[in-house]
Order: structure tokens, then sequence, then C-alpha cells
């Protein structure tokens, strides 16, 4: 039976350590995050919540509004992300789609890339040149955006690094 407490208690301790482990490891890449600039007046339509870079990412987080004057739909959201040279290091473009008038929809951007320093927002016209960009920013920038931020495996290969 003293087996068996012993065993529970490891096994308490090590699902304890795991979950102390996340956390920390949360609050230490979300404190590594940095503000970053915005380089040209913004939209009269966007706002941007969250612009932060660490020396590995970058996340981008706003609300782009439709209105009945400027109705955005079928329109695209051009990010460009620049490092602390001020060169060009990605381009997104992402559609605006299922806008209502005066109701915020949300984006989001995270882009994986070194030295992130600031960032420009645009709205592109739908038309054959955007859409010749667009093609042009997929092929060469594709790599750099994910669709998400650091998942745990990358913060635990993350925090490995730092630590050796």
């Amino acid at each position: 039976m003293d087996r068996l407490q012993d065993f529970t208690k490891y096994a308490i301790w090590v699902i304890a350590l795991y979950f102390f482990s996340v956390f920390m490891m949360y609050i230490g890449l979300n404190t590594t995050y940095s503000n970053i600039n915005n380089i040209k007046e913004l939209p009269e339509n966007v706002v941007v919540d969250l612009a932060q870079a660490t020396s590995v990412n970058a996340r981008i987080y706003g609300t782009v509004t439709s209105t009945e004057s400027n109705n955005l739909e079928g329109k695209y959201l051009k990010v460009s992300i620049f490092n602390k040279l001020g060169r060009l290091a990605g381009i997104k473009y992402l559609k605006i789609e299922g806008t209502k008038f005066d109701e915020p929809k949300k984006f989001m951007v995270n882009a994986k890339d070194e030295n992130i320093n600031s960032y420009s927002i645009e709205i592109a016209e739908n038309n054959e040149e955007t859409e010749e960009k667009i093609k042009l920013a997929i092929e060469l920038f594709d790599k750099k955006f994910t669709k998400e931020e650091l998942t745990i495996g990358a913060l635990i290969l993350l925090v490995m690094y730092s630590i050796v």
C-alpha cells in the first residue's frame, strides 16, 4: 500500500511540475515581447490592438471596420513588416470578407522572422494588379507567416536553447 501512495505522490509531482513548466514558459515568452512601431499612418478603419515582437517572431492583432462611406468588403489588408535596418521582411495580404457596417472584424498576423522592428498596414483594392502582388508575396514570404503563435514544442525548444 505504501508503494501505491508513493507512486501517487510522484505522479502528482510530475504533473504539477509539467503544468508549472508550461506556465513559466508562457510567462517567460510573453515577457520577451516588446512593442513595435507603425511607420505609416493607419487607415481610418483599422485599429491595431497589439503589435509586438521578440527576437524570433512578431504578432500584430487588431480590428478593421467597414462603414457605409468606406465599404471594405472584398478589399485586402496589406500588412508589411520591417527589420531593424528598415528593410522589408515580409508582406501579408488578408482578404476582408463577411464584414457588416460599423461592426469590427478581428485580424491577426503572426510572423516568424528575426529582429522585426516596425510594420505598416494599408488597404488594397481587389483588382488584377493586387492579385499579382498577392501571388508574388505568397511566393516570397509564405514561410515567414504562421497562422498561430509558437506552439508548446517550439516553446520548449526555445527555453532549452536559452538555457544552453
